[in-house]
């Protein structure tokens, strides 16, 4: 089964595709209806060749030619294929060198035994082809020096896989691969289930045994790979495991072509331009997200707003960190890039509307949901605490008046509640709006900071007050052992200090 157009656009799009971030996966793109993000480039590629194989399948099943027991095996074989071509995109030829434990094989070894194994498995089919097509009576022999007469000079081969990259090798195992689909695609389900010669088995087996081991050896192998691979550190990511999904599909299309190379010519060539068309738009897409990330960052308010002009669905752009470039830019206090990101795009979520203090936009989303009251975000804050961070007072006190949880732990490493969001700017209608909904006054954040804590730091002698009117220890020592009473006194803050020893 020579190379085909089909093949070309669903390669390009691997190679486009497989360095992927998983942040990079959720950048805005839609397939038809369908708006999940970049991932929907490779889901919806996944769905077309499936359409497409079935479409093809019925097709075939209704005109011919029928297939054959040996397209059916081959098939299989191929479709493994596929699945190990898809598991070693990206790998570099430092990998591909590199021993990943103690007395484990490198990727090259694996991939040069995978490739002699198949040399020999080739060469007994096509002796047995032989000897049967000669009329040579079972059992008989495996002559010495067949598998080079038949695959090709060992030398030039051990050359390729034991010194050359790992191109080299792919490309050497790839046309093998394929001269073994055209030569066996025609072969009659009699001489399939005929004898092969006797090998180190010392038994006879039929050429249908010898194809299925090509399938069943490269899996035993594959199998090898992957575990090669996660000790060479290199993560599964999202885009590697639909792009596994995605060669599979494209090895169902192929193999229903085995015998029949001109079936669905058109289709295939139709969904080829539009895979082609496909890769051109997300690396576009994901490289226009990443400028705007810079862009956010180095308070580049005209290229973003270029950008966002040609393409205003980039405003749902996401940062690597997970955040979309809103969230970003109102952690850096960048001030004229959130107005220029809200000038252009929709409204915001119920995080960035509680940041912003955008209380019309978080009574419309809590109407439409009341679970968003409680949601966490990328970086684990909840909306309230968010709210207080940021000292929306009218956004707090909304969301503490409708129930969000007001002793919610953030989701992360710092792992804050509301009290110690508020504490860091001191609002005390937010902070006593939170007491008096069961606010544990002397929650701990991480490293055992407490709100009293940030007050006898910030020397803030009204939040000290309100503090220890409910109840706040100025004893309870920090992860060092630390009051905050000791704190003030270090610092030199006397009026806390007074207020905190009182």
């Amino acid at each position: 089964m020579p190379h085909n157009q089909l093949f070309s656009a669903v390669h390009q799009l691997a190679i486009a595709s497989h360095a992927f971030s998983d942040v990079d996966m959720a950048q805005p793109f839609h397939w038809r209806k369908h708006g999940e993000g970049v991932r929907l480039a490779l889901i919806g590629t996944y769905h077309e060749l499936r359409d497409l194989a079935a479409t093809l399948a019925s097709q075939r099943n209704q005109e011919g030619p029928p297939r054959t027991l040996a397209q059916h095996v081959l098939g299989q074989y191929h479709l493994g294929y596929r699945e190990l071509q898809a598991t070693l995109l990206g790998i570099s030829d430092e990998q591909f060198e590199q021993e990943p434990a103690a007395g484990e094989w490198p990727l090259r070894i694996i991939l040069e035994h995978i490739v002699d194994a198949e040399r020999t498995f080739f060469t007994l089919i096509h002796y047995g082809l032989a000897q049967q097509q000669a009329g040579t009576a079972a059992p008989f022999p495996f002559p010495p020096g067949e598998v080079e007469r038949v695959a090709g000079s060992e030398e030039d081969f051990y050359d390729i896989v034991d010194n050359q990259s790992l191109s080299a090798v792919q490309q050497y195992y790839d046309d093998f691969h394929q001269r073994i689909l055209t030569e066996l695609t025609a072969v009659s389900n009699e001489h399939f289930l005929g004898p092969s010669p006797v090998w180190w088995e010392e038994e006879v087996y039929s050429l249908q045994y010898r194809v299925h081991r090509l399938d069943a050896h490269l899996r035993q192998h594959h199998i090898q790979i992957e575990k090669t691979l996660l000790w060479l550190d290199r993560p599964e990511t999202e885009a590697r495991r639909l792009l596994r999904l995605l060669f599979r599909a494209l090895a169902d299309v192929e193999n229903i072509l085995l015998g029949a190379p001109e079936l669905g010519k058109a289709e295939r060539q139709a969904l080829a331009q539009t895979v082609q068309e496909r890769t051109a738009v997300i690396q576009q897409v994901v490289s226009d997200c990443r400028q705007l990330e810079t862009a956010v960052h180095e308070d580049d308010v005209q290229t973003i707003q270029q950008i966002i002009a040609a393409k205003p669905e980039l405003t749902t752009a996401l940062g690597q960190n997970g955040l979309p470039l809103l969230m970003n830019a109102m952690y850096q206090r960048k001030t004229a890039v959130v107005e220029a990101l809200l000038a252009a795009g929709p409204k915001p979520d119920m995080f960035a509307a509680a940041a912003l203090g955008d209380l019309a936009q978080l009574q419309a989303l809590v109407e439409r949901h009341s679970g968003y009251l409680h949601i966490f975000a990328k970086d684990g804050f909840t909306p309230l605490q968010l709210a207080c961070y940021f000292n929306q007072e009218a956004a707090a006190l909304w969301l503490i008046e409708q129930g969000a949880d007001v002793n919610a732990v953030a989701k992360n490493k710092i792992k804050i509640a509301p009290i110690h969001a508020t504490a860091t700017h001191g609002n005390l209608t937010i902070l006593h709006a939170l007491l008096e909904k069961g606010a544990n006054v002397n929650a701990a954040q991480d490293g055992g900071f407490t709100a009293v804590h940030q007050a006898a730091h910030r020397n803030n002698v009204p939040m000290a007050q309100l503090l220890l009117e409910f109840g706040a220890d100025p004893h309870q020592p920090d992860a060092k052992g630390q009051s905050a009473l000791q704190l003030a006194q270090a610092e030199g803050n006397n009026e806390v200090t007074a207020v905190l020893g009182g």
